[in-house]
């Protein structure tokens, strides 16, 4: 299959390698000073897809089972999961981020992405208008007219959800009046986007990735392919009679996956599941621009990144002070996957983002009794393989890439290999007034607590009362003694309305004003 990038920004894979295992038997060929070492112990279900790209890496690379939790260095460890805090490193890198999936959980990602489109609307009208409170929802919908209250759709979806679990739709105001009695945990609510754009009639989304590696500098790469994720129920436009079908509204492999219609084919180009560059040159064919249609993506993945960036760094930050990590020793990078659809214009929608995506390249069939079993997904191997070797490739120290044996053999990673494109730090420079609540890490010289805030503190954490940020600012990184940095914005925001109300009409205008002048007298 084709690259779709037309400017590859990575060089190619060195070395290939046909043995399934990394480990030798008998003499080793190299020593720890040469080998890339990757601790595969807690991979689960992701090992599999491991195990394959590994023939791809070269005999420089070796496996490592041990459990992570004895004292052992290693260069790279690799994660189903996020991390918890049990885990000890010495050295080296691994594939999560402390704190990403507290992020990227749906209440928490909402107001991230909504902090940001109250300061910079055109920036993020990517983000469908999402409501973390129900009473706020209420409030704004009420204003529209009864003809458009009735005619547009919401999709409810649990704060900690995965899978297409719980999620629902609703529409019409006895829906929504209803729904304060359906409640039973956090959930936010989204506008459904009700004019996706349909390939045969049926509805899809894509599941991107990209592959963050740095903080500081940000550092981003976009893998240029990804899954296309197909219903299994033609399209029809919401109405009261289809809203109960998950399978015509839903994408989600999990729910589609034991629908008899679903299909599983060894061409890309076909099934319920097939490849985005696949996709994307049927769209080509019809007449589409695939170079303006990456570009949204990119724009849309580089946007996300920057809103999630200031908690991620707290995060990291609060990880090594915690786990008294040295300096220089210990180093994080994450695939994240991004769920995004198009509309029938063919601008992107950012649905959510993933800090977990499966990395399964299983496929689990029914048979006419309903007893499963599990098959390789051709699509899913062709993707997930490429862009796990892709990463290990990204991320392998460069002190021992240069060293590792070479084999003469490139003839299987050439047709395979696909590129990443480089988001971090190329749009660095463009997009440097999107990163203006990063400048708000930097304001306090020293923790916040209760007695400094004081009534100031009392009324935003009552008011600051969300799901996620209850559990924030009870973390173990302050004891529930300190205000949480989602928290201490709300905070900037309030000051920066009463000091500079009558200087700035814009949101962004006040909270520069406020920066530049807090700025200013911490660095003079």
């Amino acid at each position: 299959m084709a690259m779709l990038s037309s400017r590859p920004l990575l060089k190619r894979a060195k070395t290939v390698n046909t043995d399934r295992r990394i480990k030798t038997k008998g003499k080793q060929s190299q020593n720890d000073q040469t080998r890339i070492t990757i601790n595969t112990s807690h991979a689960n279900s992701s090992f599999k897809a491991l195990s394959n790209c590994f023939k791809y890496l070269g005999n420089g690379w070796h496996e490592e089972r041990w459990d992570i939790l004895y004292v052992k260095s290693c260069d790279i460890y690799w994660h189903e999961k996020s991390l918890t805090s049990r885990e000890r490193f010495i050295q080296g890198k691994v594939n999560k981020f402390p704190g990403m999936k507290e992020i990227v959980c749906k209440a928490k990602f909402a107001y991230l992405l909504n902090r940001l489109r109250s300061l910079f609307p055109k920036h993020f009208s990517f983000y469908p208008r999402t409501w973390i409170a129900l009473q706020e929802m209420m409030t704004e919908v009420m204003k529209l007219s009864p003809k458009e209250l009735n005619s547009t759709t919401f999709i409810v979806k649990p704060d900690g959800g995965s899978e297409g679990r719980g999620i629902f739709l609703l529409q019409g105001l006895k829906q929504l009046e209803a729904l304060y009695f359906q409640i039973t945990e956090a959930v936010v609510i989204q506008k459904y986007i009700s004019n996706p754009y349909l390939i045969d009639g049926f509805k899809f989304d894509l599941r991107l990735y990209a592959v963050l590696t740095n903080l500081n500098p940000l550092e981003t790469y976009i893998f240029r392919d990804g899954l296309a994720r197909f219903c299994t129920v033609p399209y029809q436009v919401p109405n009261l009679k289809n809203l109960r079908q998950t399978c015509m509204h839903l994408t989600n492999y999990s729910l589609n996956k034991s629908n008899p219609s679903f299909v599983l084919m060894n061409n890309p180009h076909e099934g319920s599941k097939r490849t985005i560059s696949s996709v994307l040159k049927n769209m080509e064919n019809l007449g589409h621009s695939i170079d303006i249609i990456w570009f949204a993506i990119e724009q849309l993945v580089a946007k996300t990144i920057i809103a999630m960036l200031p908690s991620l760094k707290i995060e990291f930050d609060s990880w090594n002070a915690i786990h008294k990590v040295p300096d220089n020793k210990f180093s994080c990078f994450h695939i994240l996957g991004f769920d995004v659809i198009l509309d029938e214009d063919l601008k992107p929608h950012l649905l959510e983002v993933n800090a977990n995506p499966s990395l399964n390249i299983e496929h689990e069939r029914y048979n006419k009794r309903g007893i499963s079993s599990n098959v390789i997904s051709p699509v899913d191997e062709y993707i997930k393989c490429q862009l796990i070797a892709e990463t290990l490739k990204l991320v392998q120290p460069s002190f021992k890439a240069s060293k590792v044996e070479i084999s003469h053999n490139t003839e299987n990673i050439e047709k395979t290999t696909i590129q990443f494109s480089n988001i971090f730090p190329k749009l660095s420079e463009e997009y440097s007034e999107l990163r203006i609540i990063e400048r708000a890490c930097r304001i306090p010289s020293k923790e916040i607590c209760i007695a400094d805030l004081d009534v100031l503190f009392i009324n935003m954490t009552r008011n600051y009362r969300y799901g996620y940020s209850c559990k924030a600012i009870n973390t173990v990184h302050n004891n529930g003694k300190l205000l949480d940095f989602d928290g201490f914005y709300e905070i900037l925001l309030v000051i920066a309305r009463k000091k500079f109300y009558r200087h700035c009409n814009r949101e962004i205008d006040r909270l520069k004003c406020l920066l530049d002048l807090c700025e200013a007298r911490i660095y003079s």
